[in-house]
């Protein structure tokens, strides 16, 4: 049965409340820095204490003075950047980094807690501490990458992360999506005294042949579409963080609609939500960039264009659109309206 029309909208202002505010807190780090650098401070060695030596020491230190030393070919001690303004929040592309936590969370609640309408009173216990399970491995996994940043950026001018898709908090929420999804697949959030049992394998029947040819007919699909996309210069010219999202959605798609067309056709509903829903989203982005001024879309954007130059005013169009496509298909699965049709289903019987 689909979701009620007031728990739809309740996930939804849930899930993008929690986006707003975790968003919130990568902005504030941005804020914290301002026109400064984070340096890696040696005079402390070279580990740090924080988070069992993940994170190094560091020190705000003013751009123009760590770009003077650093270009200085007689001053033999350079700084380790580790971070600057921009790295965290990613705000150039707002509309971009703001999907990926909207998604994070969708899975979180929709799917691990069951909520709002399917919170199970005695599974609620091992769901929550999945979820925390999930929130402390995301976290320890990118102190890591963090660390590996910091370790191997001697460039003295390298910045941590400088495209949309490489910013602390998409790493952050990227984990927390992966670790979702592999948490649901060990069932640790179930483990219900009525478990069924597993099924025999001896009575499948395979259809390897033709989910195959669909899936590396999609996959062919999405390649060509990333080319065009990058050669338009409406994708980041490293398309391997673009296409690899596009990667996600043709895998994501299978699963949620069917390996081929005869099934396609038949959950019209949920693939309209996901396409109609894309297509609002744009817009609100892109008058959110226009009312704010500080907010980018990541496609005609005033921000980007002074920033890269008005050609490069779409290079986040395309990964914000494979985004927004896994996102609100997901949707439409946790509101349970991405199966057949009654009409299709009455068919069927």
């Amino acid at each position: 049965m689909p979701m009620k029309l007031t728990n739809i909208i309740l996930l939804l202002v849930v899930v993008t409340l929690c986006a707003a505010f975790s968003m919130r807190i990568f902005q504030g780090l941005d804020e914290m820095m301002g026109d400064q650098y984070w340096v890696v401070d040696t005079t402390q060695g070279d580990h740090g204490w924080y988070a069992m030596g993940l994170l190094p020491h560091v020190k705000k230190m003013p751009k123009d003075i760590v770009k003077a030393a650093n270009t200085d070919p007689n001053n033999k001690e350079k700084y380790i950047i580790y971070a600057q303004s921009g790295d965290f929040a990613g705000n150039s592309v707002y509309g971009i980094c703001f999907g990926i936590p909207l998604i994070m969370y969708l899975i979180w609640f929709a799917f691990i807690l069951g909520f709002p309408d399917r919170v199970d009173p005695y599974l609620l216990p091992r769901r929550i501490f999945t979820l925390a399970a999930v929130t402390i491995c995301s976290v320890l996994v990118n102190l890591f990458l963090m660390r590996i940043a910091a370790d191997f950026a001697r460039d003295p001018m390298a910045r941590i992360a400088n495209v949309a898709g490489n910013h602390a908090s998409l790493l952050f929420h990227n984990a927390g999506i992966w670790f979702a999804i592999l948490f649901s697949a060990l069932g640790t959030h179930n483990h219900s005294a009525q478990e069924a049992a597993a099924p025999d394998s001896r009575n499948w029947q395979t259809q390897a042949n033709e989910k195959f040819s669909w899936m590396f007919t999609l996959l062919a699909a999405v390649t060509v579409l990333e080319v065009v996309l990058v050669k338009n210069k409406l994708a980041l010219p490293d398309a391997a963080v673009d296409y690899s999202v596009w990667i996600i959605w043709v895998v994501i798609f299978m699963r949620m609609y069917g390996f081929s067309p005869k099934y396609w056709m038949k959950r019209g509903r949920g693939i309209a939500i996901m396409l109609v829903g894309t297509a609002l989203t744009l817009p609100v982005f892109y008058l959110l960039e226009r009312a704010t001024g500080t907010l980018g879309a990541g496609f005609a954007s005033p921000i980007l264009t002074k920033a890269l130059g008005a050609d490069n005013a779409n290079i986040g169009l395309s990964l914000m659109v494979s985004i927004y496509l896994v996102f609100w298909m997901e949707f439409a699965t946790a509101i349970r309206m991405n199966g057949p049709s009654k009409s299709a289903a009455v068919e069927k019987h």
